[in-house]
């Protein structure tokens, strides 16, 4: 012991006191690293709930656009004409017309019982939306040819040379109201078609 002074005290650095004989805490976690992993933590919780919302919007406006769509589309069922042969407006074709001498830029064509000779048949229809955006000339091109596509014909089709020929809203008949496209299967050979070429 030292003249005037106090006895040594047997202490390590690490033995949990300052020099002043308060408590050191073993492991501090200064005040800013806390509030840093606090708010990782509530951001985290942000950015799942936004995706989780994202998500379900998502599914949502997918799920009620193919309702509307379905609903849009639905397949037309052929209707027996009372009285054939008829002259017919395009606007009044329904889907499994027969024509005779077909030329679809024609305003009006002759409809006939599909096992008298003819050149054409609508085998396909679908509806746009009234509220539809024009979806530009490309849009209804695809979008008639996806139709041609999915008609189902019968076997019959086998013995004719068939292509398609695809109608649709041109856009000053569109600004009128014209929502329809229309799907025909043709021969190039005149009147030579004597079957309904839409599958029963």
């Amino acid at each position: 012991m030292l003249p005037g002074g106090t006895p040594p005290q047997d202490r390590s650095p690490d033995d949990g006191a300052d020099a002043a004989g308060d408590p050191i805490p073993q492991d501090p976690i200064p005040q800013d690293r806390r509030a840093l992993r606090q708010r990782l933590i509530i951001g985290g919780i942000i950015v799942v709930f936004m995706v989780l919302i994202g998500i379900t919007i998502s599914v949502l406006l997918d799920r009620l656009g193919t309702r509307q769509e379905a609903a849009v589309s639905a397949p037309e069922v052929p209707q027996p004409r009372a009285s054939l042969p008829v002259v017919l407006e395009t606007k009044d074709f329904q889907l499994g017309d027969c024509f005779v001498n077909f030329n679809p830029d024609a305003p009006k064509s002759e409809a006939v019982a599909c096992d008298a000779g003819h050149s054409g048949q609508l085998v396909a229809v679908h509806r746009y939306p009234d509220d539809q955006v024009y979806p530009g000339r490309d849009g209804l091109k695809k979008r008639t040819l996806e139709i041609c596509q999915a008609a189902v014909l019968s076997d019959k089709q086998d013995n004719y040379v068939l292509t398609y020929q695809l109608v649709y809203p041109s856009p000053t008949s569109w600004d009128k109201g014209d929502r329809r496209a229309d799907c025909f299967v043709m021969v190039s050979d005149g009147n030579t078609i004597k079957d309904d070429l839409l599958q029963k």
